[in-house]
């Protein structure tokens, strides 16, 4: 793995003025939906009513980001986030020191999350235009973002233990708040506004969603069928562990990808992703899942990132980011269920037979996304 590539993209001029801070931020969202859970339950002591209040956070990012997003397209980051930014802060103070209303306030933070992700990707896009350094700025965000989403509840849960149940929402907030001001004040780097930026009619930006969609079923179904077999195993402390070993792989690879860039590994990648599935319905004990999630785990990357890349050559960009997101939360919120219903009507290995026939609909989304033009970046 060569890091040259990834140093010619942090000096390209603005990037790493914008990309530390967005990382910063990145943090903080990657904590918040589980910060939302942690203090609704330290106010209420219901788990029950923790559990809604994160449904509503994510059902509400879900449907209002693609929203602000297109706003941010048409009117420029600077003159829209800094009023959802704290709109954000705002009902995150509330809900600190709040004890009614949890559920509409997690809804108002849900709708102003910032989609960190699609504002950095765009950027990259103007900073490394003709370059070809894209695919490997795109990697580096990858590898920013898994980082984020495997220690960031790590962090929660331990602040949540050791300090208090708002504490976590605090860091969250100090987060996103000094991570968006770095982001908003890099002007250099901002997208030129798109006047009337939309997506209707973009073949490719269909098969994205479907290909989102798809990987979001995988996503919402792997942590219950794992949770399943560790139960089964009496090795429930050991799911968190066998969830990060794929995690981690992901990130190597990823890095790995954005040296060598080639988009036509998503349709293998996501092939591996569904037969590894089926074949860890058949693991005999704990080592061979952990070994078995750490390939399956590992091409998780190998989808998102060119993914990522392809979506670049819509003018839309943020939207389409945000869009794809979205659709990738549509898929966890349907993944999780059947395939916790597989294991509860059958075994853990029904769960990853499930599992393994919603992960098919990746290779299958790719080859829609192939009739649109997919070729190397």
């Amino acid at each position: 793995m060569s890091t040259g590539r990834f140093g010619s993209a942090l000096a390209r001029p603005g990037a790493a003025r914008f990309f530390v801070p967005a990382a910063i931020a990145r943090w903080g969202v990657a904590m918040s939906g589980l910060s939302v859970f942690w203090i609704v339950h330290g106010s209420s002591g219901s788990l029950a009513e923790a559990g809604v209040a994160t449904g509503v956070f994510s059902a509400a990012e879900a449907v209002i980001g693609p929203q602000i997003s297109r706003f941010v397209d048409s009117f420029g980051q600077r003159r829209v986030l800094p009023v959802s930014v704290a709109m954000f802060l705002v009902s995150g103070i509330a809900l600190m020191t709040s004890d009614g209303a949890a559920l509409a306030l997690a809804a108002v933070m849900g709708a102003t999350v910032p989609p960190v992700g699609a504002l950095s990707a765009a950027r990259w896009r103007l900073v490394t235009k003709g370059t070809g350094l894209l695919p490997t700025a795109l990697s580096l965000e990858s590898a920013v973002n898994e980082m984020a989403f495997l220690l960031g509840p790590v962090l929660v849960t331990v602040l949540v233990a050791v300090v208090a149940p708002w504490s976590a929402l605090a860091l969250v907030l100090g987060l996103v708040v000094v991570g968006m001001t770095g982001l908003l004040t890099a002007g250099a780097t901002e997208p030129v506004p798109v006047s009337r930026a939309g997506l209707r009619g973009n073949p490719r930006f269909l098969a994205l969603i479907a290909v989102n969609l798809a990987m979001g079923s995988f996503f919402g179904g792997i942590g219950v069928a794992l949770s399943g077999f560790t139960l089964a195993h009496n090795a429930v402390a050991l799911t968190g562990a066998i969830t990060a070993t794929g995690g981690v792989v992901s990130l190597v690879t990823g890095l790995t990808y954005g040296s060598v860039a080639n988009p036509r590994w998503m349709f293998g990648a996501g092939s591996v992703i569904a037969v590894g599935c089926a074949v860890l319905a058949a693991a005999p004990n704990v080592l061979a899942v952990f070994l078995g999630y750490a390939v399956v785990g590992g091409c998780v990357s190998l989808i998102l990132i060119p993914s990522a890349v392809l979506l670049q050559d819509t003018a839309a960009v943020t939207q389409a980011m945000t869009w794809i997101n979205s659709a990738s939360a549509v898929g966890v919120a349907a993944g999780a269920p059947l395939v916790g219903l597989a294991v509860e009507h059958g075994t853990w290995r029904t769960g990853f037979l499930a599992l393994a026939a919603l992960s098919a609909l990746v290779p299958a989304s790719v080859l829609l996304l192939a009739r649109t033009g997919l070729r190397p970046d």
